[in-house]
Parts: structure tokens; sequence; C-alpha cells
């Protein structure tokens, strides 16, 4: 893939995680040391405390790179690409039969590639802005419609403030991923660039800064 173009997370979100990354991979390596220590001394107990440490903090790193690192949109102006979570729309694996272990698993990622020409209209804001933009009976409708049932509060308060990247094709087949931190201007370039391509596609967003950017071009 000869990608021209690409959208990720903003430059200083990233140099904020990898700090915050490398310190809690450092916590987990003491952790490690902790673990080894103990059981030479025989105090199980605390080898145990500091293994149960140990996981939740090397899960937290994993889930963090997963959020910070593994999602982009790109375009070689032919074709627009984007690489999102294998469940649409967070970066652990909520859907995991196994409860207790669902916000511990870091999500799978896909990448789909859609021809440029293909591309009937983009659409960057809300889950409640794209729903009001959309036909009712589309994929995204019915996959966000699951997320809002449900009584995590925190998943659901996620899903709701979180920007989302939508593309929806003259066959009526959509794809969408979250935005969050991403840098704004990046992702202007990849909708200029296929608006170029192709002129028919129509952009409309809920969001200001977008919108601003948009009318610069």
């Amino acid at each position: 893939m000869a990608s021209e173009i690409k959208a990720c997370t903003a430059a200083s979100y990233r140099r904020k995680n990898t700090v915050i990354i490398t310190f809690i991979t450092l916590l987990s390596c003491f952790a490690l040391v902790m673990i080894v220590y103990n059981l030479i001394k025989g105090n199980y107990l605390f080898s145990a405390a500091w293994l149960i440490a140990a996981i939740l903090a090397g899960t937290y790193v994993l889930i963090r790179i997963n959020t910070v690192y593994a999602t982009y949109i790109s375009s070689d102006r032919s074709n627009l690409y984007m690489k999102n979570w294998s469940n649409d729309f967070l970066p652990y694996d909520y859907e995991n039969k196994v409860k207790i272990l669902s916000e511990f698993i870091p999500a799978k990622t896909k990448l789909v590639e859609i021809p440029v020409n293909e591309i009937r209209g983009v659409l960057i804001g809300t889950k409640n802005f794209i729903k009001r933009n959309i036909d009712s009976d589309m994929e995204f409708t019915k996959n966000v419609g699951r997320l809002e049932k449900t009584k995590d509060f925190y998943r659901k308060r996620t899903i709701s403030s979180m920007d989302i990247f939508y593309i929806e094709t003259y066959d009526d087949e959509c794809y969408y991923m979250p935005i969050a931190d991403f840098d704004t201007k990046n992702v202007i370039k990849i909708v200029q660039a296929v608006q170029r391509a192709n002129p028919d596609i129509f952009f409309k967003s809920s969001n200001k800064a977008y919108r601003s950017l948009m009318m610069r071009k």
C-alpha cells in the first residue's frame, strides 16, 4: 500500500502516552523483580500481590498501545484505507463472552480498503449526528444501537462523546471508526484528497474544527 496521506492520533497525544506507557512498563518490570524476590524470601502472599499488579500493569500497557498507535486512516488518492479495531468502537474486547475479562483483552484490528470512486459521502461527528444524517437501516445504526443499550456507564459515555469518521458508498455500504484525539488537520487532508479525486463526494460534520478547516481548503 503506497499511501501518500495518513491521519492518526496527534503527535502531542502520542508523546504524552509514550511517557505513560514507558513509566507503567518500568513498573511492570519492577513488579516482576519483586515477585521473584518475595518467592525467594518465601513471602508467597506478597508474590501473589505483585503478580496481580504486574498483570494489571501489563494489560494497561497493551490496551494503551492499542488505543494510541493501532488505528489510522490513509489514502493513495485511488483508495481510502481505514485501520480500526475489529469491534468498530473500542480498543478492548468488550464483546468477550467472559465479561470479567472483556476490558483486559486488547481488541484485534482490521484494515478495509475503499475505492475512492465508490464513496458517496463522508461524515464526521458524534454517533447521534451520524444517525441523524443516514438511513435508519444502515449497519452503523444497528451496531451502535447495541452499545447504546449497555449498562456499562463508562462505555456508553465514551461512545456518546467520541468523534467518528463515517464513509458511505454508492451501493449503501458503510465504514466507520472513532477518531478521538486524531490530528484534525491530517483528517481534513484525507477528506480533501478524496474530494479532489471524486468531486461528487459530500462532506458534513458536527465538529466546528473540521468545518472551519474545510472552509479554508
